[in-house]
């Protein structure tokens, strides 16, 4: 007589064999083809994680990806795929021969909504092959960020700090300013060799802080387009202004500040960082930058990227609280 346990595994490979199935047709009908459109209000490198993870399926089963990010950062008037805005992504087909072939494209507003095929997590290696195979930022990028390292004008090292304040507290412990700072003083009587810091946060105020506290190398701070203004360093609560990210209007340089940022990071030689998609970047980035992280995420946050820097032997990992 067969098991209860012997039925629910038969019935839940049937299930995923026939979910994986749903997933695989509409791409046989595209002509190999895996088109995903994902319309959803996150961050730009929340959703920047979920394409690399989409690469990864396509490239293990051989299909060539066309995928959309139209929802939070899209300008109307630069296109439906955001995407297109800040990166050249690399294809073996044109967008016209793209279009001739499509028949059915995905459409998701979570990650879940994309099927229980995709993979959930990537080696930083892997992060990085992926993401340099199928995307390079656009010249003008690359260009604002080559004219910012060349006005810092330093020869030597820069230890970077990103905070990542406003609400972020609903996802990982708040740290403290002065811990920041603390941990920051110390990097820099440890490497006397150290030029300059690069500060990247949502909190202008924590730019104010840092900058007021640091005297024996200069600080700076690359001149974002949207910062949180009026919370405090204790806390965040429900209520308070937005985040940037989540501020009406400008979403094209919303997204602009944030890549910058991360890749500006991601030449630092040392990055001291709390728990962020943006800052985890840089890790992607620079697969070699040495990583100093105050917080993690609460375990149910503990997505990708993040959770693979905490493991990386690059990461020192250091609490303001240690259990």
């Amino acid at each position: 007589m067969q098991s209860v346990l012997d039925r629910w595994v038969r019935r839940r490979w049937l299930f995923r064999s026939g979910q994986g199935l749903l997933w695989q047709i509409p791409m046989w009908r595209n002509g190999r083809i895996c088109s995903i459109e994902i319309n959803y209000v996150n961050g730009f490198f929340g959703q920047l994680a979920w394409y690399l993870l989409i690469l990864k399926y396509c490239e293990d089963r051989k299909l060539i990806p066309n995928v959309c990010l139209s929802g939070q950062y899209r300008d109307p008037k630069r296109g439906r795929n955001w995407l297109d805005y800040y990166f050249d992504m690399m294809s073996p087909l044109t967008s016209e021969e793209v279009a001739e072939r499509v028949r059915y494209t995905k459409k998701v507003g979570d990650f879940e909504e994309l099927g229980q095929p995709m993979p959930h997590r990537l080696s930083l290696e892997e992060s990085t092959r992926i993401f340099y195979k199928y995307l390079k930022p656009k010249p003008h990028i690359m260009a604002l960020v080559d004219d910012f390292w060349e006005y810092i004008g330093v020869d030597g090292p820069v230890v970077g700090i990103h905070f990542r304040g406003s609400d972020k507290i609903t996802e990982a412990p708040r740290v403290s300013w002065e811990h920041c700072l603390t941990t920051l003083q110390k990097r820099l009587r440890i490497d006397e060799n150290i030029k300059a810091v690069f500060v990247a946060s949502d909190e202008q105020k924590f730019h104010d802080y840092v900058a007021g506290s640091v005297k024996d190398v200069p600080v700076f701070s690359y001149n974002d387009h949207f910062r949180f203004q009026s919370g405090d360093e204790l806390r965040y609560q429900p209520g308070d202004e937005l985040p940037p990210h989540r501020i009406g209007g400008g979403e094209y340089e919303k997204g602009e500040d944030a890549l910058i940022n991360a890749l500006l990071l991601s030449r630092c030689s040392t990055l001291i960082r709390t728990t962020s998609f943006l800052s985890a970047f840089a890790s992607i980035f620079n697969p070699q930058i040495k990583v100093i992280l105050l917080n993690k995420p609460y375990d149910q946050c503990l997505w990708y990227p993040e959770i693979e820097i905490l493991g990386s032997p690059n990461t020192t990992y250091l609490p303001e609280n240690p259990a």
